[in-house]
């Protein structure tokens, strides 16, 4: 990532920044929803703060500054981890890393296994081999999980590091619509194995884990279930 970045005022001056621009700007995707929760909070959306408040570390979290599509450098070759939204906070012992990552109904990518399968070389294997050991996991256990939770949850971590910070969450903020209230949101059951294998576990939509230090840093996954935008 630079070191210089544009403040936005509207949230369709994303745009540009998007993997494919205008096909992934629409309403009811993650990137219009995500971008407009957050720019009509005008700091923290207030099922954010519901779920952070259940950290007692993180109470009272305030918004210092969001960057969207975020690139953040990762272990050996290969492109960056691009964060659909980095947020800087301000807790009460110091400043923190808050990675989120919207979701409507889109899949989490390729598994671990499949993302592998796709490579002609080593270079693939030796980004997870980094990835896993920075998360203290086992790089022969993960095949079946997603690779995309892999590199957004070190993308928090590496940005915490690189701030100084002593703290991160990587955060799925989920705008699915569920027919009932008992109703798991979209791909949620999927995080819930990952947040399982590397040792933070989110059992249910709307709860943060317990943390886990990661090259120094106290790090926690959390899943924020919302609406839509009307």
């Amino acid at each position: 990532m630079g070191r210089f970045r544009i403040p936005i005022e509207k949230p369709e001056e994303i745009v540009p920044r998007l993997g494919k621009q205008k096909l992934h700007w629409k309403k009811g995707r993650s990137a219009f929803e995500l971008s407009t929760a957050w720019m009509q909070a005008d700091g923290l959306p207030p099922s954010v703060r519901t779920v952070l408040e259940q950290a007692p570390e993180w109470r009272g979290a305030e918004l210092l500054e969001g960057i969207f599509e975020c690139e953040t450098e990762l272990p050996g070759k290969g492109r960056s981890s691009q964060t659909d939204l980095l947020a800087i906070l301000a807790l009460n012992d110091g400043n923190a890393i808050l990675g989120v990552e919207g979701k409507v109904d889109e899949t989490f990518g390729p598994l671990v296994e499949e993302w592998i399968a796709e490579a002609k070389d080593q270079n693939r294997s030796n980004r997870l081999a980094g990835l896993c050991a920075t998360l203290c996991v086992d790089v022969n256990s993960v095949g079946g999980l997603f690779y995309q939770l892999f590199h957004r949850t070190c993308a928090s971590i590496y940005e915490a590091k690189r701030f100084g910070y002593k703290r991160a969450i990587m955060l799925v903020h989920s705008f699915t619509e569920t027919r009932a209230p008992s109703a798991v949101p979209a791909w949620f059951d999927d995080f819930s194995k990952f947040s399982c294998a590397v040792g933070m576990r989110v059992i249910r939509p709307g709860s943060i884990s317990a943390p886990k230090t990661c090259e120094g840093i106290e790090v926690r996954l959390a899943w924020v279930s919302d609406k839509p935008s009307s």
